[in-house]
């Protein structure tokens, strides 16, 4: 793999540590880190601001063509980061895909920590319990590219080094590992009792 371009993508629900863990990957791999959110804010590709889920909206067809062009132009290791980095990314270029995964109860926590709204803690706690991002990555790219590594009470530098491996070959890549809803603190977050049986 030594000399050849290399796109990776970290994405995952707000709140599961994406930004710093692509940094620190790209920095061990000495390749260039895109930000999504940040690059179309710089460069011109908000195209509004969606006021029920508090957050800029993207131009997603001129974002994805500079990301094409920041592929094209780049030699080495590129990795991009952003939620949406699957919808951007041409799939064709991507050479594996990370997935982070945060236990619901925690991203909760978190999210609430840096003052979201109710109904955007609700709406990120729900996609990452019901594995949206997962999903959607997995439709994107299919699963054989696809890494889920889970973030949870795991110091950054850890998880930077797991997904090193990964990219190296020195472990594997997992995909379809992760159940939160079959935890009990799942169906507490749901306000399910714990003893809650379905006939």
């Amino acid at each position: 793999m030594d000399g050849q371009r290399q796109v990776f993508l970290v994405t995952g629900t707000p709140g599961v540590g994406k930004t710093t863990v692509a940094r620190g990957l790209a920095e061990l791999l000495g390749g260039a880190y895109v930000g999504l959110s940040e690059l179309a804010l710089k460069e011109g590709f908000i195209t509004g601001y969606d006021e029920v889920r508090n957050t800029s909206v993207a131009n997603m067809d001129g974002l994805s063509q500079r990301v094409s062009q920041l592929i094209e132009d780049e030699v080495g290791t590129l990795v991009v980061d952003g939620h949406f980095s699957q919808d951007v990314v041409p799939s064709h270029s991507v050479s594996i895909a990370f997935v982070l995964r945060r236990a619901p109860w925690v991203l909760k926590e978190e999210l609430e920590a840096r003052g979201y709204s109710t109904d955007k803690v609700r709406e990120n706690v729900e996609s990452e319990l019901v594995d949206v991002c997962l999903t959607e990555t997995a439709e994107k790219l299919g699963a054989d590219r696809l890494c889920e590594v889970d973030t949870t009470h795991r110091a950054p530098r850890e998880v930077v080094e797991l997904m090193l491996a990964v990219a190296q070959g020195r472990e594997p890549c997992r995909y379809g590992h992760i159940d939160w809803l079959s935890r009990e603190e799942a169906r507490e977050l749901l306000g399910e009792s714990p003893d809650c049986t379905s006939s």
